[in-house]
C-alpha cells in the first residue's frame, strides 16, 4: 500500500509533528509513505527523509495561486501510483480536492486538527465565502474524514454540515519521550532562574495567544502570591500576545513568573520534565498536544476543563481539571499541587499509565487499519 500525505508545510507545528512522528512507525508496518508540502516551510522535513521517506517540495508562489497548484500535484500524481492521498489541513484538502476530479479513482481522506471556525470566525462576507468553499470541497471532493478528538469532530461536523467524521486520536512518540534526558535538577533551573529563591517550579509552554489562557494564568499567579508561597512559574513561548502578557507581568509585579522566547523540543521536554507541575490555562483546544506530553513525561498537570482536553485527563484522577476563565479555581488548584506532593506524584504516576493509549505505536495500528479498510471499500 502506498499513501500520500499532503500538508501545507512542515513548520514546527502540532499537525506537522504528529505527521512526522507517524509515519515512520507506518512504515514499520510496511506502508510506503511519501508526503507533499504545499508551501515554503519544511523545518522537519529532515527527520522524515532520515527515516527513507520521500519529501515532494512544490514551493507554491502564493496560497492561492490555483492553476500552479493544480498542474503540479496531477503531475505527481500522473507519475506516481499512489493508493490513498491523505490531507491536512485547508490547502491540501482544497487542492487535492480539484486534483481528484482529474483521478477520481484515488482515494482521499482528511484529517481535521483543529477548532479553526472558533479561532477565526466566518463573520465577513470573504470568511463566509471561504467556508462555503471549504464545505463544498469536503462534501463533494473529499472521500472520508477524520478528527483528531471529540471536540474536533464536533465542530467540522456542525460548522461544515458532514454527515459523519471518524475519529482517530493524535498521538506521541513515547519510546522517543521515554528517553528524554533527566539532567540535573539545579543546573536545569538555574539556567533560566535562581533556584535558591523558590522551593518548587512549574511550567506553562504554549503559543502566546488568546485560546491559551494566559491572562487567567497571570490573575491566578497573582493569587497564589498573596499567600507567601516561593514558586517559580516559567512561561515558555512566543506569539503576537508577548508584549501584552510581558506588560501584565511588571504591572502585576510577579517577578516568580518567568518568559523563555521559545526552546527546541528537547531542551523544552528537559525543562518540563525537571519542573515539578504543568499548568494549561487554555480556552480553547482541538487536540491539547503539550498536556499529553506533559503527561508522557511523567508530570502532574493543572488544566482546563475544556473539550480537547478532557480526552486525555479524568478529573482527580490523572490531573485536575478547572473551569476556564476561572482564575481562583486555577489558583487554588495550583496551591493544592504545591503544597501536595504526594498528590503531584499520584497524578503524574496515572497520567504516565493512560497516555499510553495514545502512543504512536498504538495509533499507526489503528491509521494502517483504516487505511485497509478504505482499500477494501467499493465504491
Amino acid at each position: 500500500m502506498k499513501i500520500l500525505s499532503i500538508i501545507e508545510t512542515l513548520g514546527k507545528g502540532g499537525a506537522e509533528r504528529v505527521l512526522v512522528n507517524t509515519l515512520p512507525e507506518l512504515k514499520k508496518l510496511g506502508i510506503e509513505c511519501e508526503v507533499v508540502i504545499l508551501f515554503e516551510r519544511d523545518d522537519l522535513a529532515e527527520e522524515l527523509e532520515a527515516y527513507g521517506i520521500k519529501v515532494h517540495r512544490l514551493h507554491l508562489s502564493y496560497k492561492w495561486n490555483v492553476i500552479e497548484g493544480v498542474l503540479k500535484l496531477n503531475r505527481l500524481l500522473r507519475d506516481n501510483h499512489y493508493d490513498i492521498i491523505h490531507v491536512h489541513l485547508f490547502f491540501a484538502y482544497f487542492y487535492t480536492g480539484l486534483v481528484k476530479l482529474l483521478h477520481p479513482k484515488v482515494k482521499t481522506v482528511t484529517t481535521f486538527h483543529n477548532l479553526a471556525f472558533d479561532t477565526y470566525p466566518a463573520n465577513t462576507l470573504m470568511k463566509k465565502l471561504r467556508k462555503k468553499l471549504d464545505a463544498f470541497v469536503v462534501n463533494k471532493l473529499i472521500d472520508k474524514k477524520v478528527a483528531v478528538s471529540h471536540a474536533v469532530r464536533e465542530h467540522y461536523a456542525t460548522h461544515l454540515n458532514i454527515n459523519h467524521v471518524d475519529l482517530i486520536f493524535n498521538s506521541f512518540p513515547l519510546d522517543v519521550m521515554d528517553t528524554t534526558l533527566f539532567a540535573e535538577r539545579t543546573e536545569v533551573l538555574n539556567t533560566y532562574a535562581d533556584s535558591t529563591l523558590f522551593d518548587t517550579f512549574s511550567i506553562t509552554p504554549g503559543r502566546l495567544v488568546k485560546e491559551k489562557g494566559h491572562d487567567t494564568l497571570l490573575e491566578a499567579m497573582a493569587k497564589v502570591n498573596e499567600n507567601g508561597i516561593k514558586l517559580c512559574h516559567f512561561i515558555v513561548g512566543s506569539g503576537p500576545l508577548e508584549e501584552e502578557i510581558r506588560s501584565k507581568v511588571a504591572e502585576k509585579k510577579l517577578s516568580n513568573v518567568v518568559f523563555i522566547a521559545g526552546l527546541p523540543q528537547e531542551e523544552l521536554f528537559t525543562l518540563i520534565k525537571t519542573c515539578d507541575f504543568v499548568v494549561i490555562p487554555s480556552v480553547s483546544e482541538g487536540f491539547c498536544m503539550v498536556v499529553g506530553e506533559a503527561m508522557a513525561l511523567g508530570k502532574a498537570v493543572v488544566a482546563s476543563n475544556i473539550s480537547g482536553i478532557v480526552d486525555m485527563i479524568e478529573d482527580e484522577k490523572e490531573g485536575l481539571l478547572v473551569p476556564p476563565k476561572d482564575s481562583h479555581a486555577l489558583a487554588e488548584a495550583i496551591e493544592r499541587l504545591y503544597k501536595d506532593k504526594a498528590l503531584r506524584n499520584l497524578l503524574a504516576m496515572n497520567a504516565k499509565e493512560k497516555i499510553k493509549l495514545f502512543d504512536t505505536k498504538s495509533i499507526a495500528k489503528q491509521w494502517k487499519a483504516y487505511y485497509e479498510g478504505m482499500m477494501s471499500c467499493v465504491e
